[in-house]
């Protein structure tokens, strides 16, 4: 469990550094998508980055809920959810133009912070 703001906004920004480094190594090398049955792009860097992030959030807060872009939900035990889209912007990532990393945490639905 998420003890503070201050020590869930410093966990964010240094996974999603860390996340970061990964699709990085991919941006502008020309990799091919999949297909998601809603027909959005989905490419190795967005998964590769959303299992470090999971790995990294339950190592450190294995009672906590996981919902994300690629690999689905986990459910809470704590009341704080973490929200994952390892690339927000996948189309943009390809055509090497703007895209982020979403991270965003939630105790009982309500926001405490976001990267």
């Amino acid at each position: 469990m998420v003890t503070s703001i201050k020590t869930g906004m410093e966990f964010s920004i240094d996974v999603a550094w860390q996340a970061g480094k990964i699709i990085m190594r991919y941006f502008g090398t020309g990799i091919s998508p999949d297909w998601k049955t809603d027909n959005s792009p989905v490419t190795i860097a967005d998964r590769e980055a959303e299992q470090l992030i999971r790995k990294l959030i339950l190592n450190s807060f294995p009672d906590d809920g996981l919902v994300g872009e690629e690999f689905g939900t986990k459910v809470s035990n704590s009341g704080f959810t973490w929200l994952i889209d390892p690339i927000d912007g996948t189309k943009g990532f390809l055509r090497r133009q703007q895209f982020a990393i979403a991270l965003g945490l939630v105790e009982d639905d309500a926001p405490v912070c976001g990267v």
